[in-house]
């Protein structure tokens, strides 16, 4: 993400929107850097896409026991959507897995970049199977859809 300038006046508008709609204070408002402005000034582009992370490989034995083509489903690379999720469960081992990849899908979006040219598109879940003194393990490829 490159660095710009954000206008004063733009600055102004959005500090006054998070103050209304976030409860920012000024003396936190203050606080933030031209690099976090710029980043509060794009999030807009999240809006845009969902993330998706879809079940390609299950190894041994999750307890959950998903089938390939489950997904979690992210709106903003982050939130999780439970009513658009196929997954059968929230695992928080899958999820740990899967949190990195939205830094980098967040850094493609907010870049113009197309946030499926990723060049590392699967996560696994923290276990770490049955060959490996686990239970199970499954992975998943990440990529994003416009809305």
């Amino acid at each position: 993400m490159a660095d710009e300038v954000i206008p004063s006046e733009r600055i102004s508008g959005l500090r006054e929107k998070m103050k209304k709609n976030i409860g920012w204070t000024d003396e936190e408002l203050d606080r933030l850097t031209p690099v976090q402005w710029s980043f509060i000034d794009r999030m807009h582009k999240f809006r845009s896409y969902k993330m998706i992370a879809e079940v390609v490989q299950v190894n041994d034995h999750c307890e959950l026991m998903p089938k390939i083509g489950d997904k979690y489903v992210f709106y903003g690379a982050c939130m999780l959507n439970t009513k658009e999720s196929t997954f059968p469960g929230v695992c928080l081992w899958a999820l740990a897995g899967i949190a990195p990849l939205t830094y980098m899908v967040m850094d493609r979006i907010l870049s113009d970049l197309d946030p499926n040219e990723m060049w590392r598109n699967q996560a696994c879940c923290m276990d770490s199977s049955v060959r490996n003194g686990g239970l199970g393990n499954v992975v998943f490829k990440v990529y994003c859809e416009k809305i």
